[in-house]
């Protein structure tokens, strides 16, 4: 079985494919359509959706004490954040140093920001390399950390209060295009909507982890308006 966009004639993936509510999108033309009339009368129900694999940035733990999943934060991209970082500073030495030893001190001041910017940018990148998100459910907690070097975004929930996950897509405009991003997303028993672990560079991270977590804490999997189709 085969869904092709009406308006570019691409094929779609089985991830942008929603069977449940017979909808698609296109990722070459942003074009979201209904498949109801390519998709076959005996086409797979909520409880049959497809399983999804593991992501090769994705570890997953299962032990007595609960469910352990970790995600590598390293990705290709962040090479080229580190050559731009050792220009951004590298510049900003030199310019202290020529502040310094000239005694130009307005000199220094003005460029008290941009250092700062480029010591953040240093942080960001060595988080990059070394850090890792961890998802842990233990007890009657579901707790979501990142190390090794501290970074906001600790998440902790009882069980109790999860009534469901979902995936979601962000895009983000710019001059060579939309770039995207996927969270999961939680939505507690009073209703309100948790972040879970933002900045996944897939949709098949997202897809998974809501995966793993519901199967694991046997959450019946339901649509949620805004969330990512998959089959």
């Amino acid at each position: 079985m085969k869904i092709n966009c009406p308006g570019c004639g691409k094929e779609i993936p089985v991830a942008d494919v929603d069977l449940r509510g017979k909808i698609a999108k296109c990722a070459a033309c942003n074009n979201i359509f209904s498949c109801a009339q390519q998709l076959p009368a005996d086409s797979p129900r909520a409880e049959e959706r497809m399983p999804v694999g593991k992501p090769k940035k994705i570890k997953i733990e299962r032990s007595a004490e609960g469910l352990k999943i970790t995600r590598k934060w390293f990705d290709p991209g962040i090479i080229f954040l580190t050559f731009f970082c050792l220009f951004w500073n590298g510049f900003m030495f030199f310019w202290f140093y020529t502040a310094f030893k000239q005694k130009i001190y307005p000199m220094a001041l003005f460029g008290t920001l941009h250092g700062a910017v480029g010591l953040g940018l240093f942080y960001g990148v060595l988080s990059g390399y070394l850090n890792k998100t961890y998802i842990r459910i233990a007890y009657n907690s579901l707790t979501v950390t990142h190390g090794p070097l501290p970074w906001f975004g600790q998440k902790s929930l009882g069980k109790e209060d999860l009534q469901q996950l979902y995936s979601k897509e962000i895009v983000y405009g710019g001059r060579n295009g939309p770039s995207y991003s996927y969270s999961v997303q939680a939505v507690t028993r009073k209703g309100q909507v948790i972040e879970l672990v933002p900045g996944l560079s897939s949709k098949e991270e997202a897809l998974f982890i809501e995966q793993e977590v519901e199967k694991y804490l046997r959450i019946e999997d339901e649509p949620v308006r805004g969330e990512i189709a998959r089959g």
